[in-house]
């Protein structure tokens, strides 16, 4: 009787506990919109999913998988969320795999999310995967994701304990009352003037990208082998899953506005590894930067919401493309591509997509991004903000240089150029800066 009185006692703590613990996750801890709105639909479509597909905001702004369920006949979800790091494409494939019998998986696999030189990149930006976690169902999977997240005691406090997070908020009772309203609501559904969230993890969004938009803060500068060694661990861990439990996998980069590729620098060494780690697993890779115009001219503002996001009319047509390739023959596709993004960029006509930019200190070092290393001249024209008290100078005349440096001003920045001693021939590009 004593020991029945003991293990009652430890049973109710544990149970006290728990919702001590559930109530001050449920007052403090603030859904992401986004992620809370997929996870709702996704475990509503339990066992409807045929066609999963894993990545970052590509795929959500890319992929339309209502268009897709008419062309394959089939039902397709984007499992996707904002920044997703490479762990959580690998856990998040194992959730979806736990409540479907899943056809295929397609995995989007943007630089930008997966480089950076860093041998543990999925422990840099935790937030990109407490999003998912603090939205998902309680499981053991979920539980090796969260400890997947960091490496430090404070991080597993963090990740375990949610509601500690929020701690800055301790008796802020607006917040604790905007967050209550949000979950009693049960409302599952946002839009706004030009974008609405959507069923199936599709983020519609009817914003077109401005000309005058066209100057890009660089991500990174991609050198040889460039994938973060822990997301080539997960990216391989997640193909190895799948070809265990025979679903067929296939990887692919979505197009982005050519600015962003070429402020890059090497991009084809990206290109290279992912075709190396395709071709070892014997899997299909297709990045769509290298389609050719001919057949896919993506290449144009009108289908851009942002330099590396399409809008709707973007991802109709890239949609449309996409099922044409994945359901062709692996070896025919081949005639819609490029070899290297180098040989994309020197087929093309001399073009100047914008400038991108990285700052240092006080000067702010900006380069051309064209589609020629050589054969092209410019010419820059520097406006600097009316509120900087400075007058419009001329950085350079006409001559191959690229590279230049300003002050750490707001402004336009006018390129024109043209093909080296051609005056009569002279385009020109304005874009504005901060």
């Amino acid at each position: 009787m004593k020991g029945l009185r003991r293990i009652t006692g430890i049973m109710v703590r544990i149970l006290i506990f728990c919702v001590i613990f559930n109530g001050l996750n449920y007052i403090y801890v603030a859904d992401p919109p986004w992620e809370r709105i997929l996870w709702h639909n996704f475990y509503q479509d339990v066992g409807k999913i045929d066609n999963l597909f894993l990545g970052s905001s590509h795929v959500y702004y890319d992929i339309d998988p209502f268009l897709l369920d008419e062309l394959n006949g089939q039902y397709n979800f984007n499992l996707s969320t904002s920044g997703q790091v490479m762990n959580g494409t690998y856990y998040l494939l194992r959730e979806a795999d736990k409540y479907n019998d899943l056809s295929h998986v397609y995995i989007e696999l943007y630089y930008g999310r997966n480089t950076g030189g860093d041998s543990d990149r999925v422990t840099q930006e935790p937030w990109f995967n407490w999003q998912n976690t603090d939205c998902m169902k309680w499981s053991a999977n979920k539980l090796s994701y969260m400890l997947s997240i960091t490496n430090d005691v404070e991080g597993y406090i963090d990740i375990l304990i949610p509601f500690s997070r929020y701690r800055e908020h301790l008796g802020d009772y607006e917040y604790i009352k905007s967050t209550i309203e949000t979950k009693v609501t049960g409302d599952y559904e946002y839009s706004d003037e030009y974008e609405k969230y959507l069923d199936k993890g599709f983020r519609y969004s009817e914003i077109v990208y401005k000309a005058e938009d066209r100057a890009l803060k660089r991500n990174q500068s991609l050198g040889e082998n460039p994938m973060a060694q822990s997301c080539e661990l997960y990216l391989r861990k997640a193909v190895e899953y799948c070809q265990r439990k025979d679903i067929p996998v296939t990887l692919f980069i979505s197009p982005m506005y050519n600015l962003q590729p070429v402020s890059a620098g090497n991009y084809d060494n990206y290109i290279n590894q992912m075709k190396g780690i395709a071709a070892e697993y014997g899997l299909d890779f297709y990045d769509f930067n290298l389609a050719k115009d001919e057949y896919f001219p993506i290449q144009k503002l009108e289908y851009f919401r942002d330099v590396d996001h399409l809008n709707s009319a973007g991802a109709a047509l890239f949609t449309d493309f996409f099922y044409k390739v994945v359901s062709g023959d692996a070896e025919q596709n081949q005639k819609y591509f490029y070899d290297s993004y180098a040989q994309k960029l020197q087929s093309a006509e001399p073009e100047v997509y914008g400038i991108y930019y990285w700052k240092s200190g006080s000067e702010t070092f900006m380069n051309v991004a064209s589609n020629r290393e050589s054969g092209m001249e410019y010419r820059i024209v520097i406006t600097p903000d009316e509120f900087s008290g400075k007058e419009q100078y001329i950085v350079q005349d006409f001559c191959e240089n690229k590279k230049f440096t300003v002050d750490d001003e707001c402004g336009i920045c006018t390129v024109e150029y043209r093909i080296k001693n051609a005056p009569d021939a002279v385009h020109i590009v304005e874009v504005e800066y901060q």
